[in-house]
């Protein structure tokens, strides 16, 4: 009895010291209610950079497609200061006086240097993966002050990754051409490329994908066994069949043809609806 008696003493006090070591080691576990005070917190960016709020904002802008996206999803209040890519409205940041502003990675190390001078928090958002916007989903939730918004999005992306992951375990990847209109295309390092690695796919257009259209004598020599092109595309099979210069691909041998919709596959919480059905078209047999 002595001995039990003395375990559960130690258990206990282990049990109430335990929480100011970690303080004190800088952890610092995600908040589980509206009460727990989240501030001051600091989260790094796509770049790196630790973004630092002393209090939640009250004001918060957003530049780019995946911001917006994740604004969206977790019901924040937003005024648009640029689109994804390029510069930021600096004067309109300037007038607003916003505390957090979430941009895309197309936005210029120069304009959110300048944007930063001007007071705001700048959160780069890693947009060019699914775990990026996964780990996006928690930074952005907390600066937000909304963590439990940010919890449940997350769990949502990467329970269907996972469930994406556990159906492809056993296939072989197929190589894959996406058309984005005109055989213009994304390369195998953006997040349609990552969207497509996840599906099971292999992006023949490699990490050297230009702009304009994908040179047919290149992609004859690249193999495609599947085409994938947007759900409001004007292809079609036989237009494929009929073009000397793609009649030939493997996908438009066997017919491989696959409609999405492209927005499904855009960087944002709702990928995860992409994913599956990309997924679901590349290898039909595993989602059976």
């Amino acid at each position: 009895m002595g001995g039990t008696r003395r375990f559960s003493l130690l258990a206990l006090s282990l049990a109430l010291v335990l929480p100011f070591v970690l303080s004190g080691c800088g952890a610092k576990s995600e908040p589980t209610g509206a009460s727990v005070h989240l501030y001051p917190l600091s989260v790094r960016d796509a770049d790196g950079h630790l973004v630092s709020l002393r209090a939640r904002p009250k004001s918060i802008v957003v530049a780019g497609d995946a911001s917006i996206a994740l604004a969206a999803a977790l019901k924040l209040p937003v005024t648009r200061v640029g689109t994804g890519s390029g510069e930021l409205d600096l004067a309109l940041i300037r007038r607003l006086k916003p505390q957090l502003a979430l941009v895309g990675s197309g936005i210029t190390k120069v304009s959110v240097a300048q944007a930063r001078a001007l007071g705001a928090a700048v959160y780069v958002v890693p947009d060019q993966t699914l775990g990026g916007i996964e780990q996006a989903l928690s930074d952005a939730s907390l600066l937000a002050g909304v963590p439990l918004r940010g919890r449940a999005e997350r769990t949502r992306l990467a329970e269907g990754r996972e469930a994406v992951r556990t159906a492809l375990a056993n296939v072989e990847p197929v190589r894959v051409f996406i058309d984005l209109g005109h055989f213009t295309t994304a390369s195998d390092s953006s997040f349609i490329g990552n969207v497509i690695g996840e599906a099971g796919g292999i992006d023949v257009a490699g990490p050297d994908a230009q702009e304009g259209p994908f040179p047919l004598k290149r992609l004859r020599r690249l193999k495609p066994e599947v085409l994938v092109i947007g759900s409001n595309s004007r292809l079609t099979l036989a237009k494929l069949r009929s073009n000397p210069s793609t009649r030939w691909l493997p996908a438009v041998h066997s017919g491989r043809l696959v409609r999405i919709d492209l927005q499904l596959l855009e960087p944002g919480p709702t990928v995860v609806d992409g994913l599956r059905e990309l997924a679901a078209a590349l290898h039909p047999d595993a989602f059976n």
